[in-house]
């Protein structure tokens, strides 16, 4: 299997805007997040995906409908994409609460001509009854992992993810075979792009952290 592979953070969040003990469960991007996403759908047009996957997170399939609509491409919300930690209230280590996160039947009313992956429940895709630790959130990557290394596709396909930090460390450590990664890849920029190919079996990180797209003043992280 020949495929490219570009991981994406999503755009600004009201969270990532905001100090830690304001968060809330599931927020949509902010008005710089906006942009940043607009300039993101720009970016991606020349690179010619052929397939796009985003989180269920709110802010992760709000930063997903522009590229969405310059690439032509109907994206597949997949369960497993999610931000380390799962869906939850609350900041303070110990004192973090899961939340369910959007059903099938939600996600579908404000995504009605988008595939949403059939394993997410209609009483939310977060079925975690605890924080997620980043030892769980390793054997998830793993498992998007072996999903990417068997999925079928056509030669020289180009498959985007819209995600999250955290996850895409993750991602990549799984994908690379690393679990030392972290200290060597400094802050993910929202809307930043990494590049992975994959040939012969094995992957290889082409560039990380891409984000020429944005102006100065629109860099966050």
């Amino acid at each position: 299997m020949s495929l490219r592979l570009f991981l994406v953070r999503h755009a600004q969040s009201a969270n990532n805007a905001q100090d830690e003990h304001l968060r809330i469960p599931d927020p949509p991007i902010t008005p710089l997040g906006t942009r940043q996403a607009q300039r993101l759908a720009r970016a991606l047009r020349p690179l010619a995906l052929t397939r796009l996957f985003t989180s269920p997170f709110l802010r992760s399939i709000e930063t997903t409908r522009d590229a969405s609509h310059a690439l032509g491409l109907q994206p597949f919300i997949h369960r497993e994409l999610f931000e380390q930690g799962g869906c939850y209230r609350g900041y303070a280590v110990g004192d973090r609460h899961p939340v369910p996160g959007m059903g099938q039947s939600a996600l579908k009313e404000l995504c009605p001509t988008w595939q949403v992956d059939p394993e997410i429940p209609e009483s939310g895709w977060n079925t975690l009854d605890h924080y997620e630790v980043v030892a769980e959130a390793r054997v998830r990557a793993r498992r998007v992992a072996a999903w990417l290394e068997s999925t079928p596709c056509q030669p020289d396909e180009r498959w985007g993810m819209i995600i999250h930090a955290d996850f895409k460390l993750r991602l990549l450590e799984a994908l690379l075979g690393r679990d030392d990664l972290e200290p060597h890849l400094g802050d993910v920029v929202n809307t930043s792009i990494s590049q992975l190919s994959r040939c012969n079996g094995t992957w290889l990180l082409d560039f990380r952290n891409a984000h020429q797209h944005l102006e100065p003043d629109e860099v966050t992280a």
